[in-house]
């Protein structure tokens, strides 16, 4: 499980996108608070601090939460699960059967505060955040360009917003990051490191087991044997007879 956080237009969204490309479910906190700001018809600013005033610093992190456990268990159902037999010693018994199920990675993009990150490693030990920097002019010309309900072309409405952000204590999560990744220069760059880190630490690899190669090459083996014929005195002689 791992979660992502970064001030405004550092790019979190690009790793959200990357990350579904490769089948990565991904959950985001900002979606929870734009949709409790339609329903009250209020800013995101209002949502956010409403919010938390309401249900406490934890809610956005719990309704992701739910949502991660409800989409867990349908995926659990959906994929069919490897079925594996178990010998016992007595051969009298039937082997017995249990199900394994593999353990789905999932991405919470826009972590905010300490509070958030405490209450995920509640229930995801392995629990990580990837943190995202980038300078305040590079972030501002972004929300320009992405011009979302939320952004604002005012670099001092740009700037309160920030300073909103840091008061829910995403500075701290920052610098507590577990991996953390820059975004200066060629978005391509950024793009390329994105994929480093979800193909060399997020995904999930693959392992053969070493004991199936084992049993291959035995197989393989006893295929190519040659069977040479026993030796026959009486056949020798008559040949060097003829001769």
């Amino acid at each position: 499980m791992y979660g992502v956080t970064g001030l405004p237009g550092s790019g979190k969204s690009i790793i959200s996108r990357i990350a579904k490309k490769e089948n990565i479910h991904t959950i985001s906190m900002g979606d929870v608070i734009r949709k409790e700001a339609e329903l009250n018809n209020c800013s995101t600013a209002q949502a956010a601090v409403n919010l938390r005033k309401k249900y406490g610093n934890n809610v956005v992190a719990d309704r992701c939460v739910k949502h991660i456990q409800n989409h867990a268990k349908n995926h659990r159902f959906k994929k069919k699960a490897q079925v594996k037999k178990i010998h016992n010693k007595n051969k009298n018994k039937a082997p017995r059967k249990y199900k394994k199920i593999e353990q789905d990675v999932y991405i919470i993009e826009g972590i905010r505060s300490p509070y958030e990150v405490k209450y995920f490693k509640k229930f995801f030990k392995n629990f990580k955040v990837i943190a995202i920097h980038s300078n305040p002019e590079s972030r501002f010309n972004r929300l320009k360009r992405r011009k979302r309900s939320d952004d604002s072309t005012d670099f001092k409405k740009f700037q309160e917003r920030d300073r909103r952000e840091l008061k829910f204590g995403i500075g701290n999560v920052i610098s507590l990051a577990d991996y953390m990744l820059i975004n200066e220069g060629p978005i391509q760059i950024f793009k390329n490191n994105v994929r480093a880190l979800i193909t060399n630490e997020i995904k999930p690899k693959k392992h053969k087991s070493r004991n199936k190669n084992k049993i291959k090459q035995n197989r393989k083996f006893k295929k190519g044997r040659k069977q040479y014929q026993k030796y026959d005195p009486r056949k020798h002689h008559s040949k060097t007879n003829r001769r």
